[in-house]
């Protein structure tokens, strides 16, 4: 097991405490620090250098699980529209954290516990029965059973150089300590190397780029208990402003080492983060109560890291920049079936995946030849008004809520011994949606009679596909969706999907029954081999499956 403990160098790696997050609306914003204020902490802005900007790294493949890298620098001013990032732009610190094993974990006592842990905790009976507490419940469920534990070190300039005097870290050397060894490691610990060149450097050597940058003038409420201080933090980061890296077009960063970020979005509420050791506020009481009632009184909702968050924008922003034909179906079609758990659990394995569209006689990689990992990650309540059948579905998540009419599902194939398979038409457009910017807004605007059903979290991996014969093109991707009803233990599928997106060549007219004949293509030719366990799989020449699917057709 990795050792916990500071070695005489650099810091070594230390055990990152439970990260909660939730979201809250701006209008709340003054409202819910005063109540913070009144409770016992203090505000805290850091008036030199507001602002904080990060960068997340990843892979050419995408952003690892279990893995997180990312630079970060304070600043005292926004950046508006681009940020140049040069070899010689410094940053003030670059972060690494890994996800405990489970051998990890087996070696710190009760702390898997804080797996459960949440901040939302159920007082009073009225608080069960109502609806907006339901959904803040649900949403908390969702993220927390998918909750780890990680190892973090945090290295700056004086970590690697000598001249303690130069506290900033340049992108070049950045690069450099996560993809290379050089006469920088002379100053790392024992530890921080060994998590370097056995689990980071493999991965990135020659596969590093940026994937998502973000940007916020954070607000710290700092304890004023001093033993409050050693087991909480909280922070508020309001409209969170994310970022698009753009390369050098055929260069690798590595190589370059420089990039531009382009603003892309900025969120239209407020978040809220603690880190906690779950442990010891549990034994505050009151504490917890205090901070659970202004989480229900302002009516915030547990959410996904502005990593993800940021990533999953990515992903969308890439796929509208393709500038698709879409025809106008008004529905959202797609078809799916079941694979095998090993498909996902061993982390997404772009090659495997990608080698199945290689061998096929129907898709092909769209545009690029090696192709751009797409990441999706929603974590949403999901209700409904109508009884037996609903006639609306509403969808909740953080600030946003839609009613949307029912998908339509047609059962394509069900057959013992096989993978089953289904094609959905899900309504492009709500038939009503509103952001809201106050709980009380949240109130006004959430139907008495919604049945609050489950809180859903999704995560997809996939990349873009070109249907040979008809040139349409689909989004095709491995996806894991947990779904947790009240009261029930949580269900996780896990299946390959393929959406139609469009085609680059103008259509002139709808034609639904070529993209269920696509479809079907991708259902005969991909889910022979899915259903077998990734790492298991009969060693048989692939393409005489093709060849057989490929006459049946």
């Amino acid at each position: 097991m990795m050792s916990l403990k500071n070695e005489s160098k650099s810091e070594g790696i230390n055990l990152e405490r439970s990260e909660l997050r939730y979201v809250f609306f701006s209008y709340d914003q003054e409202s819910l620090i005063d109540d913070f204020l009144k409770l016992g902490f203090e505000k805290q802005i850091y008036q030199e250098t507001p602002v904080t900007r990060t960068i997340y790294f990843g892979s050419v493949s995408g952003l690892e699980r279990g893995m997180s890298l990312k630079a970060r620098v304070y600043s005292h001013e926004n950046v508006k529209n681009l940020w140049n990032i040069s070899s010689d732009t410094e940053f003030q610190l670059l972060e690494i954290k890994s996800t405990l094993s489970d051998e990890e974990m087996s070696g710190l006592e009760n702390l898997k516990s804080i797996n459960k842990f949440g901040l939302i905790i159920n007082e009073n009976p009225e608080a069960a029965g109502n609806n907006i507490f339901r959904i803040q419940k649900a949403s908390e469920d969702g993220l927390l059973r998918d909750s780890t534990m990680k190892l973090k070190s945090r290295l700056s300039k004086k970590d690697i150089k000598a001249e303690r005097s130069i506290s900033k870290l340049t992108l070049d050397e950045i690069i450099t300590v996560l993809t290379t060894k050089s006469e920088l490691d002379e100053r790392l610990s024992e530890n921080v190397l060994k998590l370097l060149n056995e689990t980071v450097r493999p991965k990135y050597k020659k596969k590093l780029v940026p994937l998502v940058v973000t940007q916020y003038e954070r607000i710290h409420l700092i304890p004023k208990n001093e033993d409050w201080r050693k087991y909480i933090r909280i922070t508020i980061d309001p409209g969170v402003d994310y970022f698009n890296p753009i390369l050098e077009p055929g260069i690798k960063f590595t190589k370059s080492r420089n990039l531009k970020a382009e603003f892309m979005k900025r969120e239209k509420f407020s978040r809220l983060e603690f880190k906690i050791d779950s442990q010891k506020l549990s034994l505050m009481k009151d504490l917890e109560f205090s901070i659970s009632n202004l989480l229900q009184k302002y009516g915030c909702l547990a959410t996904i890291s502005k990593k993800w968050t940021g990533i999953t924008e990515i992903s969308e922003y890439y796929i509208k920049k393709q500038a698709l034909w879409r025809e106008p179906l008004g529905t959202q079609i797609s078809g799916y079936f079941p694979v095998d758990i090993t498909w996902y659990a061993n982390g997404f394995n772009d090659y495997e995946f990608e080698d199945i569209v290689k061998k096929s006689n129907a898709f092909e990689i769209f545009s690029e030849k090696k192709p751009r990992t797409l990441v999706k990650n929603e974590n949403y309540v999901e209700g409904y008004l109508g009884v037996p059948i609903p006639s609306l579905i509403v969808n909740i998540e953080g600030p946003e809520i839609k009613y949307l009419l029912p998908p339509k599902s047609y059962p394509v194939k069900i057959t013992r011994g096989e993978p089953d398979f289904y094609i959905i038409e899900d309504y492009v457009k709500a038939v009503r949606s509103t952001i809201v910017a106050s709980k009380y807004e949240l109130d006004d605007f959430l139907h008495p009679s919604i049945e609050v059903e489950n809180n859903n979290f999704l995560r997809s991996y996939g990349f873009l596909v070109k249907a040979v014969e008809s040139k349409r093109i689909y989004k095709l991707t491995i996806e894991q969706k947990v779904e947790v009803k009240s009261g029930r233990a949580p269900i996780s599928e896990f299946y390959c999907k393929m959406r139609y997106l469009g085609t680059q060549e103008r259509l002139y007219q709808k034609n639904k029954n070529a993209i269920f004949g696509d479809l079907q293509l991708f259902y005969n030719e991909f889910a022979k081999i899915m259903q077998k366990p990734l790492a298991l799989k009969m060693e048989i020449d692939d393409k005489d499956i093709y060849q057989e699917n490929s006459i049946s057709n």
